[in-house]
């Protein structure tokens, strides 16, 4: 059994209605050339990373995206663009998932291992993430536009049991409620709780 301790989190589903002004203070500026799904992830990812106390991630540290959508939103708008002629470029790239990845990792200063995956639970992809976590923990996030939109992040780092102390952690299924202070994962698969 693994347990991770929450050490920031950001869980906006829906987002408030001011979650673009609030991602321009964060950055210093309107993002631009992005789009819609990858500036709710940004948002997400550093209001997280503030709740958390840090700006950057240990070179250790890992990047976790899932979504069950991705960038549907844009990729309908380069199919319907492909009706008429080829899709502009800046429409093109909105399309690509690892984008967002990008972003938050040039935003922080980092390097490292970051990952996106589509279509799976949440619960699966932090299974994912808990069986390659290192002690530099991990940022992970859930992202999709549609329905109001969601930018669920935590930032998960590896806790210590061996010190003796009782540690109450609840189970995967329960990583976005705001209760949560530690989360366990099973070892082979979903817990059976």
């Amino acid at each position: 059994m693994k347990i991770f301790t929450i050490s920031g989190r950001c869980l906006a589903a829906p987002p408030p209605a001011d979650w673009r002004e609030q991602l321009a203070q964060m950055l210093g500026s309107k993002p631009r050339r992005i789009g819609t799904w990858a500036e709710l992830g940004l948002f997400g990812a550093l209001r997280c990373m503030a709740d958390a106390g840090e700006t950057t991630l240990p070179q250790e540290a890992q990047i976790w995206l899932g979504s069950r959508r991705g960038t549907h939103a844009a990729t309908a708008d380069v199919l319907e663009q492909l009706r008429d002629d080829l899709p502009m470029p800046l429409a093109f790239l909105q399309t690509q998932p690892s984008q967002l990845l990008a972003l938050l990792a040039a935003q922080m200063g980092w390097q490292g291992h970051a990952c996106f995956m589509a279509g799976a639970s949440p619960q699966a992809l932090l299974r994912l993430a808990a069986a390659q976590a290192s002690q530099g923990g991990v940022l992970l996030g859930w992202v999709d536009e549609m329905e109001g939109g969601e930018s669920n992040w935590l930032r998960l780092l590896p806790c210590d049991t061996t010190a003796g102390r009782d540690v109450s952690a609840m189970p995967a299924a329960a990583m976005f409620s705001g209760q949560a202070s530690h989360l366990r994962l099973a070892h082979g698969g979903p817990e059976a709780e």
